[in-house]
């Protein structure tokens, strides 16, 4: 863990244990990611752009997918695997590239819609903070539970204790 951090040139008190060590790491790990590919594709003077992660709708293969399976449940009366199969070829070997074509393109105009609202976005979830930042209540303001009724934080205190391992709703179950 520690050639890790040194290879990475990641300060790190030499005093951590095993856990903050990983913490660390975990927390840095992201920005040292590195893939064969895009060595070999650098090598080839290509680029790799890659998708943001949960964002299907920007990706072509995942707008082929529905197109497959609309096909699919508009032709298929029985629901058998095996007619499943057969359209699913079918609608794979009828995909060429004018459909694929389509699909990229409409990938573009999502993105530039986004492109496009990103400003917007940005803009509310500033203002979304500052106005969380004034009017935010505290346990010692206010603290209701799921019935509407007043509690005081002071005395709902769980048993953090490593003697109980009962892990139901009151005990504690440390690991």
């Amino acid at each position: 863990m520690k050639k890790w951090l040194q290879e990475k040139e990641i300060p790190y008190d030499e005093n951590m244990l095993k856990p903050q060590l990983f913490s660390l790491i975990k927390a840095h790990k992201e920005q040292h990611k590195t893939y064969s590919i895009d060595k070999i594709l650098s090598n080839h003077n290509h680029s790799v752009l890659r998708l943001p992660p949960y964002h299907p709708d920007l990706n072509p293969i995942e707008m082929a997918w529905a197109a497959i399976k609309g096909y699919v449940s508009s032709k298929n009366v029985n629901w058998s695997t095996g007619k499943v199969i057969e359209l699913v070829k079918e609608k794979v070997a009828a995909m060429g590239a004018p459909e694929w074509g389509r699909l990229c393109q409409k990938i573009k105009e999502i993105e530039a819609e986004y492109v496009k609202s990103d400003h917007v976005v940005d803009l509310v979830t500033d203002e979304f903070v500052i106005f969380a930042d004034d009017d935010c209540d505290t346990d010692e303001e206010s603290s209701d539970d799921d019935d509407g009724h007043d509690y005081d934080s002071e005395k709902t205190i769980t048993n953090t204790s490593s003697a109980s391992a009962d892990p139901r709703p009151g005990t504690s179950s440390s690991t």
